[in-house]
């Protein structure tokens, strides 16, 4: 299953790629790839501890919610000085930082319907 993210994030990333230089958003490729080091980053790491909270004997559901918790603030952490920062350059981070985050956030939804 880890090797499904991974190589869902390497195509998400070549698309993304390709869509920045075809429609020339004014993000970089060092911009680009600091995103998805974050996502691939926090949804890796989210994924294990998830896993471990389903194999204990009692898992707790309030747990499993209290880590995607943990994600949205990590992310609200992350945009932070984007948010604060008022440029148009900024709006198309924050843009792709949440086109990214979605598009991921189907997948893992839909990876764990087919278990």
């Amino acid at each position: 299953m880890e090797k499904n993210k991974v190589w869902f994030f390497l195509t998400l990333l070549a698309i993304n790629l390709g869509a920045i230089c075809l429609f020339e958003l004014p993000l970089t490729v060092k911009m680009v790839l600091t995103i998805y080091g974050f996502l691939f980053s926090v949804f890796f790491l989210t994924a294990r501890i998830q896993n471990k909270i389903l194999k204990r004997k009692k898992p707790l559901p309030l747990l499993s919610l209290g880590v995607n918790f943990l994600r949205i603030i990590l992310c609200v952490i992350f945009l932070l000085p984007n948010i604060l920062n008022n440029t148009s350059v900024e709006k198309n981070y924050i843009y792709n930082f949440f086109f990214v985050y979605l598009f991921a956030l189907f997948f893992e939804i839909s990876l764990r319907r087919k278990k």
